[in-house]
């Protein structure tokens, strides 16, 4: 589908802009940087997860617009679980908890046919330049020494991919869709709960998520090792190294200093078992 109108901005990300398009109907629409084969994967996984019981928006079509491609949704009205966070941060505990919950209906998926989590970050580090020689050969060996999985991983999780509605939570955004084990999936949650800077925002929310951040990570991984007792935290930990290594290559600004000291810290210090 081609098309040339597009309706109010409602958000906007990293790698695109959302507007509000036919009636009940959302158009995310890539900015033009954005790989064809990105788009692709997308739409693939959409089509996809529809056949999952998960609570995510529909995929409805695709289209090109002012040479920009785009993906139409179904709608979903609420507010997002961050937006939560930063305007009633009273409600955080049960917020990361729930969060912690919706993960777990995710890994309780299979992802056959998706991209290997293991093959893709053993693909970024090797590509990544930020690393000194000797930490990069750590990672990748701790890598190598990591079990693989079958588990869907949304892969880019976090409490601005879930907006709260009226008829219960939706999971946006599923374009790092992959398979593999679910603690790496918990480790990219956590890596981005702690280091990632949340772009488009007022100094003062982003202020306010800064305070709450450890006690967001906190929260939500205690629930998910209820949720899985056999998983420990030490498990989790080891795969947070090479998540948070190959977050390196996305070279954003605010995060790298503070990544590649986590890492060092990480490999000299003993983990909890």
């Amino acid at each position: 589908m081609t098309s040339t109108v597009k309706g109010r901005l409602i958000a906007k990300g990293r790698t695109a802009e959302v507007y509000a398009w036919q009636e009940k109907q959302v158009l995310k629409l890539f900015h033009d940087w954005v790989p064809e084969d990105w788009v692709r994967r997308e739409l693939e996984m959409g089509r996809a997860l529809s056949t999952t019981s998960l609570p995510t928006p529909r995929l409805v079509d695709s289209l090109s617009l002012d040479g920009r491609r785009g993906i139409i949704f179904e709608r979903v009205a609420g507010p997002s679980m961050l937006q939560l966070l930063t305007t009633q941060p009273w409600r955080l505990v049960s917020l990361a908890r729930q969060l912690a919950e919706l993960h777990s209906m995710i890994h309780a998926q299979n992802g056959a046919g998706f991209a290997s989590v293991h093959s893709s970050l053993l693909a970024t580090l090797t590509q990544t330049e930020s690393l000194p020689t000797q930490i990069k050969g750590d990672v990748l060996n701790l890598l190598r020494r990591l079990p693989d999985g079958t588990a869907l991983c949304h892969f880019d999780f976090h409490p601005d991919q879930v907006m709260l509605t009226p008829h219960g939570p939706m999971i946006l955004d599923w374009m790092t869709a992959r398979q593999g084990d679910p603690l790496a999936d918990v480790a990219r949650t956590l890596v981005l709960v702690t280091f990632g800077q949340v772009p488009h925002i007022n100094r003062l929310k982003r202020n306010l998520i800064n305070i709450f951040r450890r006690a967001v990570g906190r929260s939500y991984l205690g629930r998910y090792l209820e949720l899985h007792p056999r998983v420990t935290q030490g498990q989790v930990e080891a795969w947070m190294i090479p998540v948070a290594a190959a977050r390196l290559i996305e070279n954003i600004p605010g995060e790298q200093q503070t990544i590649l000291e986590f890492i060092a810290r990480s490999l000299r210090e003993p983990r909890a078992a």
